[in-house]
């Protein structure tokens, strides 16, 4: 096993932290992590004889990945998990699967998809850290410059943002192509703001970019699911959004929701902080679209 890098307190994040390292773990962990992941009710009510036998594994295994996720003991790593389980369980519907299979009927199909975007969001809740958000927020209003970096389904994510920070009087950019996105990136400085959009931390060209926009001394962000994705190491503040997808919906909407979640949470966030400006520079974009509409008429 390589070295992984697990941040000390995941607290609230042990499913998204092992769906992240599953693939990175030798052998035995990886067939544990796969069955917490695939029986988490399992895993709150057994103890460390059970799980290693319902899991094909030795106990010290069991033991060896508490201690991975930096628990001092198996105890400790249950008594988070159950307190995780517990807070996505409140106000379940009855549909407690959000994975669409094969022979789902289109209600059914509508109702996975509801609960995984509600799933995303409690996530994205429990996940609030005021250390994080506040400095980010109170960064993003005073910075000379921010931009938005996301490629794939993120970048729409990214775009969104931007067009909002924009009509309240921000300075954002966001680019989808990346020639564009590194050149504009390299003019940042000290007192702007770099913000990546990516849900596992990974892509070669969100890292380059990031690390660009890091590079000239602006404040660097990440709104990540990943705990231990390269792209936290790398930022000054990390917001982690939830996830809740399955096999076959990769870039779902619930992913989509959960970083546009964010990405509004922080422009209220920035327009409470001057709303007679925020609200009379809209109210200048909105009189810009209506001029151009009474022009077509």
């Amino acid at each position: 096993m390589g070295k992984l890098i697990i941040p000390n307190n995941i607290k609230g994040k042990i499913i998204s932290t092992l769906r992240s390292i599953e693939e990175d773990l030798p052998i035995a962990l990886k067939r544990l992590a796969r069955f917490i992941l695939s029986s988490p009710d399992e895993v709150m009510v057994k103890n460390v004889t059970e799980i290693a036998s319902a899991a094909g594994v030795g106990e010290a295994t069991v033991i060896r990945l508490a201690k991975v996720l930096n628990y001092p003991g198996f105890k400790e790593f249950q008594l988070e998990l159950i307190k995780e389980i517990a807070g996505k369980s409140r106000n379940q519907e009855q549909i407690l699967d959000s994975n669409i299979v094969d022979g789902d009927s289109h209600e059914v199909i509508a109702k996975k998809l509801k609960l995984a975007i509600s799933r995303s969001l409690s996530e994205n809740i429990m996940n609030l850290d005021e250390k994080v958000l506040y400095p980010v927020a109170d960064a993003i209003f005073k910075a000379r410059k921010v931009f938005i970096i996301g490629v794939g389904n993120s970048c729409l994510s990214a775009l969104f943002f931007k067009n909002k920070l924009c009509r309240i009087g921000i300075d954002a950019y966001a680019e989808a192509m990346s020639h564009f996105m590194y050149t504009s990136l390299a003019m940042l400085g000290p007192g702007d703001v770099v913000i990546a959009l990516s849900q596992k931390g990974g892509s070669y060209e969100t890292l380059k970019a990031f690390s660009i926009g890091k590079s000239t001394g602006a404040l660097a962000v990440a709104i990540t699911n990943n705990p231990v994705g390269k792209i936290t190491e790398m930022a000054d503040y990390v917001i982690f959004n939830g996830n809740e997808e399955g096999a076959l919906q990769g870039d779902s909407a619930a992913t989509m929701t959960a970083q546009i979640h964010i990405c509004e949470l922080l422009y209220t966030m920035v327009v409470s902080f001057n709303r007679t400006k925020a609200t009379k520079t809209k109210q200048l974009t909105l009189q810009a679209l209506s001029r151009d509409f009474a022009k077509l008429r």
